[in-house]
């Protein structure tokens, strides 16, 4: 009976959304009895919450041993192959085994959760954690999901009632307000974005990842200053990851500390030389200030080309000094015609590509003027429009 009671100890909480404590619970559960079923299913759904399907899939499989019609186990195990694998087959056991009579909340949300994960099937998704919510009203997860779901319909306004509503029900959940940042940048409301992310930082301060969307979206709101605590808690709880010294590159540059923007973003090409970003980063930060070190930006540039040929930053950034001089036009029309076949709306592009072409093709410089027009940067459209001035 102490087992038993240890397991249900561990699924309240869970409930609670005290995972570290929860885990305790099962591991002390199956230390007595490997084959206590309730600890088994509460470990993979634990493992599952956390996005942990190599450590729950042996547990299910277990599980399964044990009790080969066991529908949870089942149910998750065919979620885990649909996903993984984008099996067919385990995807019709998920819709058959939410088609049971006696179908409830796991058989539904596996559904749900599976359906997500595929292209074209968000509304058949969302049908399926409508019916989740049905048997489980408060569930947070499953709101949550439904969320994502209609989110990836496009359905911004619901999405963002479905987050919210979620961080309630769910007080120490970081994730729905993460996504409700998200789905605010995408409505235009950066500011509240921002109190979201602080809001998901409070509750869950030691997850890197939010660190890392806090700072994107004060550089993004040109707030660099706001990012600066994030920035180094970053870089503590994930101190490989070069998107760290990158972004605080990026805090540096944008603040003026142009010294520091050069050691972090050397930082990051050395941890990632591979990666286009950080080059371009210290490309831009020798090109500013008294001290430019031009020679060594544009062979950092040359690199992030090469690295991205299609990726505007870097060609549009090497295109502007090929334009400078003469003899390097035919060069730029050449990396400009690269990105522009991939995006051909892109305003940068379109804005150089029609300077390199104004003394040689009016009409088709007009034509690339009108798109940068198009640009949320007023820099960008205000050359554009004096582009247009020159050639008409």
């Amino acid at each position: 009976m102490a087992i038993e009671r240890t397991a249900k100890e561990g699924f309240k909480l869970m409930k609670m959304g005290l995972l570290p404590a929860a885990a305790r619970e099962f591991q002390g559960a199956l230390a007595k009895n490997p084959q206590d079923a309730s600890a088994l299913l509460g470990m993979a759904r634990l493992h599952l919450a956390q996005q942990e399907a190599d450590k729950a899939r042996p547990l299910l499989e277990k599980l399964l041993a044990l009790d080969p019609e066991h529908p949870e186990a089942r149910g998750f195990l065919a979620r885990l192959k649909a996903e993984g694998e984008k099996d067919e087959g385990a995807l019709d056991e998920l819709r058959a085994l939410a088609k049971n009579p006696e179908a409830g909340f796991i058989e539904f949300y596996n559904l749900g959760h599976a359906l997500l994960l595929l292209p074209g099937k968000e509304a058949e998704a969302a049908q399926a954690f409508v019916q989740a919510l049905k048997v489980a009203p408060k569930n947070p997860h499953a709101t949550t999901y439904l969320g994502v779901a209609v989110w990836k319909q496009g359905q911004l306004p619901q999405a963002l009632k479905c987050f919210k509503y979620a961080a309630t029900l769910a007080p120490r959940e970081s994730l729905p307000l993460q996504l409700a940042s998200k789905v605010l940048v995408q409505l235009g409301q950066v500011g509240k974005a921002q109190l979201a992310l602080q809001k998901a930082l409070q509750r869950a301060p030691q997850k890197p990842e939010l660190h890392e969307d806090f700072i994107k979206l004060c550089i993004f709101a040109n707030k660099p200053k706001l990012a600066l605590k994030s920035v180094i808690d970053f870089r503590q709880l994930d101190p490989k990851n070069p998107n760290g010294p990158y972004l605080q590159g990026l805090v540096m540059l944008l603040s003026g500390n142009l010294s520091e923007a050069r050691r972090t973003f050397r930082e990051a090409v050395a941890l990632a030389p591979q990666a286009w970003e950080p080059k371009l980063g210290l490309a831009r930060a020798l090109l500013i200030g008294e001290q430019k070190e031009v020679a060594e930006a544009l062979k950092l540039l040359e690199e992030a080309v090469a690295l991205a040929p299609t990726e505007p930053g870097p060609s549009n950034e090497l295109a502007v000094h090929y334009l400078a001089r003469p003899e390097t036009t035919a060069k730029a029309k050449e990396l400009l015609a690269r990105v522009l076949a991939a995006h051909p709306d892109e305003p940068g592009a379109n804005l150089n590509m029609g300077l390199a072409l104004v003394k040689t093709d009016k009409a088709a410089a007009a034509g690339h003027a009108h798109k940068a027009l198009k640009s949320t940067d007023p820099a960008v459209r205000e050359q554009a429009e004096r582009l247009l001035k020159l050639v008409s």
